[in-house]
């Protein structure tokens, strides 16, 4: 689907509607020391290898799509706010409208 990379929408630090800059929003990559992680590395390090975590495999049915989130920055104040179209969508591109 394509999305314009500008759209004038409510701004509430504003108050009023503003334009906003479009951007997709991306998932950062965990911490690898968050407390699941450790317990997974301790874990692993204990005893003769009998409790050691195994790996089970699981029939995995993901769906093909996902529900895209938005970053919207407010060309005036700046403030961002993200929001979801609510409609699962394979690719989405950004292009810029003229006119």
């Amino acid at each position: 689907m394509k999305m314009p990379k500008t759209v004038k929408l409510y701004c509430p630090k504003c108050g009023r509607h503003t334009t906003h800059k479009l951007k997709e929003y991306k998932k950062k990559q965990p911490s690898g020391n968050v407390w699941g992680e450790r317990h997974k590395k301790a874990n692993k390090l204990k005893g003769y290898g009998a409790n050691k975590i195994k790996a089970h495999k699981t029939n995995k049915v993901y769906k093909q799509n996902k529900r895209p989130t938005f970053v919207a920055e407010c060309a005036e104040c700046h403030h961002k706010q993200m929001f979801s179209l609510g409609k699962r969508m394979k690719k989405v591109e950004l292009v810029s409208v003229m006119g």
